[in-house]
């Protein structure tokens, strides 16, 4: 996660800040020699491929030619648009990514892949893009495309945009691409056993603060405060009227798409929000959407950003989707070495499942909790039991958590982090005070010491997938969560995960979606849809992969167009998001 730049106290840190600064220094140099000269060199190849040269890399950052050739090699035929790049397209970075302008010719599988499975998804891309500069020419133009016919759009693609290659800031080629679904759970809209555990909408009590308008020191110093509405502005001086509140916000992070910080009033002081165990105390302000019977369900719902409750009577369903979020990064607990054996694993995380309950088997049984150890209640850990212990390869049928460990005893991993009372059941009205003594126990604390917390929005239900952070509904098999600084949210990419041991991916995507734990330059999550086999499909899903974004000819990529110079050198990437955009991804400047 971008954060505010803070001193380094830890030297070996402050060493492998500059050594990122001289890899983006040392791409950025070549890349504009490339530029400078004619021809340009040619095309960055990927590692395995690239013929010998005297530096590896100066390879990795050459540029494809206009001609599609290398330099001092004939040819005699024209090449095809495809494969050439145009010459006004050239390399850039980010403070979190490269990206190197490639031919269409040279993605894996680009010829074979059946495109217009893709349209569908593309075109609802349009409808949150198409008013936005840059995207609203290719956007009216795709409305002229026979939506059957593979070969037309293959050919709107090659024609409307350029291929980069995004690499990491160590110019690797090599990411992860995991797997993600809806969940269906049980649920009731009154608390009544088995359905005890609340959903939570947005809280009335979260404000909000753009971090960029804390002045310098503000992480270490009080800072003097107004609240307008729901935004928190910080003041230079005490204001005389009005009424002013103390800033204390110590190391709460920003969200990375728009910069602000989750925060409350306590007292005279504003604080960072409720964390997880605290919102499980029930001390958030939320309303209360739902009440579902698996506690397990329910961490999981939050980590897909959506999900569908399943009323008593069968028939009736409640659609989730993803609200807010409490301003704390997405961080489980690490699995402990010694543990043993059952693997749960949903989106690229992998959970440890050994056993640690809080309270009496009895109580169990009461709540319509599970009814012994060996018959856990929740659906995603059943059929998950006798999995060996290991990693995602030993236990094809896990569900993976977005490429994390966690550990079910993590009151154990993290004692300080987790209050006795944060695996009680949240209260169903203020007046009820939680404790050990009178509030029902959760059976599976694997979550409780994760500080982050998921807050939803009911909408209506509908054959259609999902709302992802794009605003748009998910396409199953054709829609992909990224880190939106690296991957503009809205673009095509193209991802090759074909030489893993599990599912092959080799396809167009659309990146409609976002979430806590999708970070980095060559990570993606792949939808695969709603519901039990979308759940097992997504569970087998965690393999190396390649990624390249279609970014629309037309489009300012203000990336390149930002840099600070240090101690006069090369320009160095300034910017965090690859375009600047004050609905998808805000720069942390203003």
């Amino acid at each position: 996660m971008a954060t505010p730049t803070r001193p380094l106290s830890n030297p070996c840190a402050a060493t492998r800040l500059r050594t990122a600064f001289t890899t983006l220094a040392a791409f950025v140099a070549v890349a504009l020699a490339g530029c400078a000269g004619t021809p340009p060199a040619p095309a960055a190849r990927d590692d395995q491929s690239a013929p010998a040269t005297s530096s590896s890399n100066d390879d990795d950052a050459r540029m494809v030619s206009a001609t599609g050739s290398e330099p001092g090699i004939a040819n005699p035929l024209p090449a095809s648009p495809s494969a050439t790049v145009s010459a006004s397209a050239t390399p850039f970075a980010t403070k979190n990514a490269l990206y190197t302008p490639v031919p269409f010719s040279s993605l894996p599988g680009w010829g074979a892949d059946n495109v217009a499975e893709s349209w569908d998804a593309f075109r609802r891309s349009c409808g949150v893009l198409g008013g936005k500069p840059g995207w609203a020419a290719p956007c009216a133009a795709s409305r002229t495309i026979d939506a059957a016919n593979s070969a037309a759009i293959r050919r709107f693609f090659e024609d409307n945009f350029t291929v980069y290659q995004i690499r990491n800031v160590d110019k690797s080629a090599r990411g992860v691409l995991t797997g993600y679904y809806e969940p269906i759970l049980k649920g009731s809209r009154e608390r009544r056993p088995p359905f005890v555990y609340p959903v939570y909408g947005v809280p009335t009590d979260m404000l909000f603060l753009d971090a960029r308008r804390l002045p310098p020191g503000a992480r270490g110093t009080p800072v003097p405060a107004r609240i307008e509405g729901r935004n928190v502005v910080p003041l230079t001086t005490v204001s005389m009227s009005g009424k002013t509140y103390t800033l204390r916000i110590g190391d709460s992070m920003p969200d990375i798409r728009d910069k602000k910080l989750r925060l409350r009033r306590d007292g005279a002081d504003i604080v960072p929000y409720y964390s997880r165990a605290e919102i499980e105390r029930g001390l958030s302000r939320a309303p209360v959407l739902a009440y579902v019977e698996d506690p397990a369900m329910l961490y999981a719902m939050q980590l897909q950003g959506a999900g569908k409750v399943v009323l008593p009577d069968g028939k009736t369903v409640i659609r989730l989707a993803y609200a807010e979020q409490n301003g704390f990064a997405f961080n489980p607990p690490v699995a402990s070495a010694g543990t043993k054996g059952r693997k749960v694993l949903v989106r690229g995380v992998e959970i440890d499942l050994e056993e640690g309950t809080v309270g009496t088997q009895n109580t169990q049984n009461d709540i319509g909790g599970a009814a012994s150890d060996d018959a856990p209640q929740s659906s995603l850990l059943r059929g998950a039991q006798d999995l060996p212990a290991g990693n995602a390869d030993a236990a094809p049928e896990s569900q993976l958590l977005r490429g994390f460990n966690l550990t079910k005893s993590a009151a154990a991993a993290h004692p300080a982090r987790v209050s006795a009372s944060s695996a009680s059941v949240m209260p169903s009205t203020k007046a009820e005070t939680p404790s050990l003594a009178s509030a029902p126990p959760i059976s599976y604390t694997f979550a409780a010491s994760d500080p982050s917390y998921v807050f939803f929005r009911t909408i209506p239900d509908s054959p259609a997938g999902p709302i992802g952070a794009l605003g748009v509904p998910l396409s199953a098999g054709r829609s992909a969560a990224i880190d939106p600084r690296t991957t503009p949210l809205g673009a095509p990419v193209f991802i090759n995960a074909s030489e893993g041991a599990g599912s092959s991916v080799t396809r167009l995507l659309m990146a409609q979606d976002a979430g806590g734990a999708i970070r980095g330059a060559v990570r993606a999550d792949y939808f695969f849809g709603t519901g039990p086999q979308a759940q097992q499909q997504a569970s087998r899903m965690k393999q190396p992969a390649q990624m390249w974004v279609l970014l629309p000819k037309g489009l300012r990529i203000s990336a390149k167009e930002s840099g600070v110079r240090v101690r006069g050198g090369p320009m160095m990437p300034s910017a965090d998001c690859v375009v600047s955009d004050p609905d998808l991804c805000v720069d942390e400047t203003r």
